[in-house]
């Protein structure tokens, strides 16, 4: 009688989860990111995709290559189209600002993954996305933890970073020189604006080399994506700089758990990244959200991703496996 109890509650639970999200089968949306060629950006797109057609959607994405412009006009076409949702990644808050307005009042909800918009209140549904000010902090609390292992006194670093004309890099810089400016021993020599641009990240860690080589070199940069500092990693090799916690190596800061952070960490090269955002958990987080919206459920305005924190060697192993997308 009690298996048979237990049987029917477990039969009935599931049949009130596929009746509440009974109501998104057949919805139609449109999901506007920045490219696919993005490691984190292809994940998320393909767990939400795997999560929303689970849930009986369908899924039509159009990218930018990180053109504001361009995705302003994508979010003006998709309107046109009049689908039942708008997922949207938002590259820049000033660009789809306008186009947010006009959703609207078009009476299309809008959902924004990744990446929140400034001043945004009442234009969307509600937000997936990552607690910037917080990365930036923790980046700062893990770069500050790998000096002290060196038995640094004094420090000079310097941060290249995403897009600062607004977003996601200029929260994450304004916590990290929060957190760094508790430390007076540490001093924020430089910050280069890279664009996300790996490329553009190495040139300008070797730039950075020359710079300071005269002056006894820099102590620690943080890179504000994996991507990011494996390029420095790569300028310092060029370079002939060690890597490392002791007096005269460098200290290299990544963040966004990616496969190069846990080779580099796994190689000694890279000394902590961060534990999100993690598309495994983000992507099927923010579909099923959507299908309780259209089940008539309240949903958070903001809903934070994946818990962050700073991941070390210490904690390495149980990060390695879902942060190898």
């Amino acid at each position: 009688m009690i298996v048979r109890t237990i049987i029917y509650t477990a039969m009935l639970a599931s049949s009130v989860v596929a009746l509440a999200h009974a109501e998104a089968a057949g919805k139609k949306l449109t999901l506007l990111t920045g490219p696919t060629e993005d490691r984190l950006i292809s994940a998320f797109s393909h767990e939400f995709d795997n999560k929303a057609k689970a849930a009986g959607m369908t899924v039509t994405q159009l990218t930018s290559p990180f053109d504001p412009a361009l995705q302003a006009q994508q979010l003006d076409d998709a309107i046109g189209q009049k689908p039942d949702m708008i997922v949207l990644q938002p590259l820049s808050s000033g660009a789809v600002t306008p186009g947010l307005q006009r959703a609207k009042a078009a009476g299309i909800p809008v959902f924004l993954v990744i990446s929140q918009v400034d001043k945004g209140d009442g234009l969307s549904v509600g937000t997936m996305a990552l607690d910037d000010f917080k990365s930036g902090e923790l980046a700062a609390e893990a770069m500050i933890a790998g000096l002290k292992a060196g038995g640094r006194q004094t420090a000079k670093v310097a941060a290249i970073t995403g897009s600062l004309a607004e977003g996601i890099a200029p929260r994450r810089l304004e916590g990290f020189k929060a957190r760094l400016a508790k430390e007076p021993w540490i001093t924020l020599a430089q910050v280069e604006d890279a664009q996300w641009i790996p490329p553009v990240t190495e040139q300008i860690a070797g730039q950075m080399f020359t710079k300071y080589a005269a002056d006894g070199g820099l102590d620690a940069i943080y890179g504000m994506n994996d991507a990011m500092a494996n390029a420095i990693i790569q300028a310092a090799d060029s370079a002939g700089i060690d890597l490392g916690t002791a007096p005269g190596q460098l200290l290299v800061i990544g963040g966004g758990c990616q496969e190069s952070g846990i080779r580099n960490m796994q190689a000694g090269k890279q000394y902590a990244t961060l534990s999100g955002p993690l598309p495994s958990y983000d992507g099927p987080k923010a579909a099923e959200l959507i299908a309780d919206y259209f089940s008539g459920k309240d949903i958070p305005k903001l809903s934070v991703t994946t818990p962050l924190e700073v991941v070390s060697r210490g904690n390495l192993d149980s990060y390695a496996k879902s942060c190898s997308f």
